[in-house]
């Protein structure tokens, strides 16, 4: 029937019908954009809108013109052809209204509204704007950039809140767009029509979806509506719909340029298909690396890393404590394993488990510092030290007589004899009076040497103990003999006698010469406690009246009693009154003649005690090493409270001082402190000992390094530093000899070179620059080791793969302080680089594979752009490249 009409349809008729065709075309495009600017916002100005309209009904009239100008070109062409039915398809040259068509779906020229988007003209596209000043528009008011379509219905797809975070600087934020620069300046974005049907068309074509066709379908099925009234024509509006998806395509070219854009949401352009997100692993977890060491045997890289956290995780503490049981028997570790354990830090959890942890390590610290003075002892004081360290080694560690007796009696007769020497000499230059100040001092020194000498025989010796521990107390009498403290304090004289000048005769006389008159008064003053006062009023008439020697000794006997008591007391050495007393009486007891002998001898030795803690306390500023010689001998006779606070201000004040002392004078000193603060201070007993030990380290150290046994030497070294931090007694040195190690690493085996490495970054003390170098390359050499590991394991490679590159960052950043050649560090960035590779290379692999493939190429690719820091800017970014290329960020 179609056809029959056709044929007998002349061209001029078809040309009319075409041209009415056309013109309803242009109506509705014309609607459409009115109805648009009705439902939108009136957000820019009107002068910017009334020449927007201007400017689109002028494009509009102008296309319409140029498409009749079209129509009477092929018209007056058409005119000439022939009305043969065999030509029932014409061409465009033929036909004027054959580029509306699309001839493949039928052979009538009427099939409607399929159009070639190709040849219809650009409409124009009003611009919205909130503002005059909004994104993609310049101060001219022509747009540049990207554009917003607001939506048709407000009320369904609301506008952002202002302080919404798509808005920017008053601007929508259309989010991320690679072709939003291929957007014409005239927009090319087709105006949404009344429906919401037709809106979503409209969108669609703004978005550019080849397969978004809803809405321009509905757009044909528009027209259908437009009172065209003919079922015939239904074809034809279904082809003009097909025509419409063909003009979206080609806005859509204009618009986006880009045929594979996805549809973001309705109410702005949004451009790609969003990017999947994939996950990478995460670097290894210590724990995880330190049970690897322990299934390796690798017991000192387990302690060792898990001491570098802070011990607060209950896994590594229990660990850690497994571990440490492999060095049970100090005896049998190496010297590398022993500063391993002298760093290790206590956990401060409180639980159990650390407490047990605390407790093992502890105790093996103990006996790594006893087995380490044992050896000391065997090895180097009992073969070359000096009698005098022998003796006190022997003499302060019990457990060190084992093995060494015939030594150390050798020891003890050498240091006798030296001794004996010594004091002698001493004490006949002492009692010459004629002796000036520096020539009293060097004496007084001597006396102290012997002093020493003496006691750490005693120490040692119970056999000898009494022979030396009488000569020490004799030389220690001569000392405080010749120590001039202060004027010993007269006597007062209170005496009740008057005595009166005979001018004339120059007699005396005594105003009370009566004996029984002086009897009363003496027993006056006995009944009153002045025993001072007797012996001095009874001494002076002794001659005259012979029976007042019994007062004198009663009196004596009586003082004496009394001042023992007072010197027992607290107030002999804080009151200044009873200090007093009990130095005027020590005067009377021992320096009248008339005090009977045994009394005056036996005050010199009830005395002798608390006058030497006297004599400390006044000297403890100007010399401690005799304040602490005299406070500890005067605490041995009283052991009182106050002799006790004495002796204790005096090995306080020797052990601050002995710091800056030169290396003899000072291992004197602490020798001193070793047995003076033994039961009083045991706090500085300790440290005595300790620095006193690590004077001989040191000493030990650089007998060592001059040998070239520069391994042992660091350890000595290392434990001098350990007991005697507050002093700098190997830096220079112990520099010399590490240096000397690093040297020399580079000709051994790894393996060799791993313990130098393990060593050196334990030993305390030593300079900061050389124990970087050694833990930079101990980094580097065990993360190569872990990373090697690690790709031998069959389970988990993807991810043991991503840990192998957290690693090798670690080791290339490491690089920088190892001190290493570019030669040696070039073959560390080659390794980092083959790593890299061989995960790229997978990757590619995998990317043409399946999609659970394609997921792991994606991982290695994010791997190699996030963690490959050292890759090369060019690697990462191809790296990023090829992920986004699977379609991941």
């Amino acid at each position: 029937m179609e056809e029959q009409q056709n044929e007998k349809m002349s061209p001029k008729a078809r040309w009319i019908i075409g041209g009415i065709v056309t013109i309803c075309l242009a109506v509705l495009i014309v609607v459409a954009i009115q109805l648009n600017k009705k439902q939108e916002p009136e957000v820019a100005t009107e002068a910017t809108q009334d020449k927007k309209e201007k400017t689109a009904d002028e494009q509009i009239g102008s296309d319409l013109e140029k498409a009749l100008s079209e129509l009477k070109k092929d018209k007056s062409s058409d005119d000439k052809k022939t009305d043969s039915k065999d030509k029932t398809t014409t061409t465009k040259s033929s036909d004027p209204f054959a580029y509306l068509f699309n001839p493949s779906k039928s052979e009538d020229p009427l099939t409607f509204l399929s159009i070639d988007p190709t040849e219809l003209p650009d409409v124009p596209e009003p611009v919205v704007s909130k503002t005059d000043d909004v994104a993609g528009v310049q101060d001219d008011k022509t747009p540049n950039g990207p554009v917003a379509v607001l939506p048709t219905d407000l009320n369904q797809t609301p506008l952002p809140a202002v302080d919404d975070p798509k808005l920017s600087g008053g601007s929508l934020d259309l989010g991320k767009d690679d072709d939003i620069d291929n957007i014409p300046s005239g927009g090319g974005l087709v105006p949404p029509l009344e429906d919401n049907d037709q809106n979503q068309g409209n969108n669609d074509q703004n978005q550019g979806n080849n397969d978004q066709n809803q809405g321009n379908n509905d757009q044909g099925q528009g027209n259908d509506d437009q009172d065209q009234g003919n079922d015939d024509q239904g074809q034809g509006n279904d082809d003009q719909g097909q025509g419409n998806d063909d003009q979206g395509q080609g806005d859509n070219d204009q618009d986006q340029g880009d045929n594979d854009q996805d549809q973001g949401n309705n109410d702005q352009d949004q451009g790609d298909q969003p990017l999947k997100n994939v996950s990478i692993a995460l670097p290894e977890e210590t724990y995880d690396r330190l049970i690897s060491y322990k299934k390796q045997q690798q017991v000192y890289n387990a302690l060792y890393y898990g001491n570098k956290e802070d011990l607060n995780d209950q896994k590594i503490v229990t660990l850690l404590d497994e571990m440490l049981r492999n060095y049970n028997n100090a005896n049998d570790t190496d010297i590398t394993a022993r500063q391993l354990i002298q760093s290790l830090n206590q956990s401060q959890l409180n639980d159990e488990q650390a407490r047990v942890y605390n407790a093992q390590l502890a105790k093996l610290k103990e006996e790594i510092e006893k087995v380490t003075r044992e050896e000391y002892v065997d090895v180097y004081v009992i073969n070359v030290g000096s009698s005098k360290d022998q003796l006190y080694y022997a003499g302060t560690f019990k457990d060190l007589l084992n093995g060494n007796k015939d030594e150390l009696e050798k020891a003890k007769n050498s240091e006798m004899a030296l001794a004996d020497q010594k004091a002698n000499e001493a004490a006949e230059n002492l009692r010459n009076n004629k002796l000036d100040e520096l020539q009293r001092k060097a004496n007084q020194k001597a006396l102290i040497e012997a002093i020493n000498s003496y006691q750490l025989i005693a120490n040692y010796s119970t056999e000898a103990g009494n022979e030396a521990e009488a000569k020490r107390n004799e030389a220690l009498r001569i000392l405080s003999e010749s120590v001039e403290v202060s004027d010993e304090p007269e006597i007062e004289k209170n005496d009740t006698t008057k005595v009166e000048t005979d001018d004339d005769d120059n007699k005396t006389e005594s105003k009370v010469d009566d004996q029984k008159e002086l009897k009363k008064s003496l027993n006056q003053l006995m009944e009153e406690g002045e025993y001072i006062q007797v012996l001095q009023q009874a001494s002076a008439y002794v001659e005259k009246y012979p029976e007042l020697e019994d007062t004198i000794k009663e009196a004596s006997e009586k003082l004496l009693e009394q001042s023992i008591k007072d010197m027992k007391s607290n107030n002999a050495y804080t009151d200044e009154d009873t200090k007093k007393y009990l130095s005027q009486s020590y005067a009377a007891l021992t320096g009248l003649s008339t005090v009977p002998s045994e009394i005056s001898e036996k005050a010199q030795d009830e005395f002798y005690g608390y006058r030497l803690v006297m004599q400390a306390e006044k000297l403890i500023d100007e010399d401690p090493t005799q304040a602490v010689i005299f406070a500890h001998e005067g605490y041995k006779r009283q052991e009182t409270d106050g002799a006790k606070v004495v002796l204790q201000k005096a090995n306080t004040a020797l052990s601050e001082k002995a710091v800056g002392m030169e290396q003899e004078q000072a291992e004197r000193a602490y020798e001193i402190l070793t047995v003076t603060a033994k039961d009083v201070n045991e706090d500085i007993a300790q440290t005595a000992v300790d620095r006193k030990t690590a004077y001989g380290y040191a000493t030990t150290g650089k007998d060592l390094h001059e040998k070239g046994n520069n391994q042992e030497a660091l350890v000595y070294f290392s434990e001098a530093n350990r007991l005697y931090p507050e002093k700098d007694l190997t830096s220079t040195i112990m520099k010399e000899t590490a240096q000397a190690l690093l040297d020399e690493v580079g000709t051994e085996d790894v393996t060799e070179q791993i313990k130098i490495y393990n060593l050196l970054v334990n030993v305390k003390g030593l300079d900061e620059s050389i124990k970087t170098q050694a833990e930079s390359r101990k980094t580097v050499i065990d993360i190569l080791d872990r990373v090697n590991t690690l790709e031998k394991q069959e389970q988990n490679v993807e991810e043991n793969k991503q840990q192998g590159l957290y690693y090798l960052n670690e080791a290339v950043g490491a690089l920088e302080n190892t001190g290493w050649s570019d030669e040696e560090k070039a073959k560390i960035q080659q390794r980092y680089d083959a790593h890299v590779s061989s995960m790229l290379e997978q990757a590619q692999t995998w990317s043409t594979g399946s999609e659970e493939e394609k997921v792991k190429a994606a991982t290695y690719y994010k791997a190699v752009a996030e963690i490959g820091k050292y890759a090369g800017e060019e690697t990462i970014t191809n790296a990023k490249k090829a992920l986004n290329d699977l379609g991941y960020e």
